[in-house]
């Protein structure tokens, strides 16, 4: 009996626990972006378009607002989210909206700024492009990123949304 479990304890611990990986199409899509695995964030982009994925927004929005707090401490100076922007700006052009990408970044730190009228695809363009700079200044790698996302999915899901779950 004394063997058994002294080799049941020694598989456990030869196991290594897989990192886990996000579920949701969306998440996916955004680890393929943020990872800049460009064949896979094309193909998952057509899947999200084909199936119309149920509150895919939703794991967009609390995926930033993680990275974002990663990347930031609450009460930050503002110079420091202006100049992390800015990168942005550099590394990614003209597309980074920078007025709108500052009050998000804001608003998911807990700042009381309006955010409920830009519109939906630069909304979403700003905070893709944020979760790959992210991903770039913290140096993360897929298991980070993963990280990231499945937070993300599970803050979604404590929030009442059902995101689409993605085909294996």
């Amino acid at each position: 009996m004394t063997v058994s479990r002294k080799r049941q304890r020694l598989f456990k611990a030869s196991r290594k626990e897989q990192p886990a990986e996000p579920e949701t199409l969306m998440a996916q899509h955004l680890r393929a972006s943020m990872m800049r695995w460009d064949d896979e964030r094309q193909r998952l982009y057509a899947e999200l378009k084909r199936t119309g994925s149920v509150d895919a927004n939703s794991v967009t929005t609390a995926a930033f607002e993680v990275g974002v707090r990663r990347r930031f401490r609450p009460g930050v100076d503002l110079r420091e989210i202006s100049s992390f922007i800015a990168d942005i700006r550099a590394a990614f052009g003209d597309n980074v909206p920078v007025m709108e990408t500052e009050a998000l970044i804001r608003h998911a730190l807990g700042e009381d700024v309006p955010v409920d009228d830009l519109l939906i695809q630069m909304e979403i363009g700003a905070k893709v492009l944020t979760l790959v700079a992210i991903k770039d200044v913290l140096s993360l790698d897929e298991a980070g990123v993963n990280a990231i996302l499945v937070e993300a999915e599970a803050l979604a899901r404590q929030r009442g949304f059902e995101p689409t779950i993605a085909d294996r």
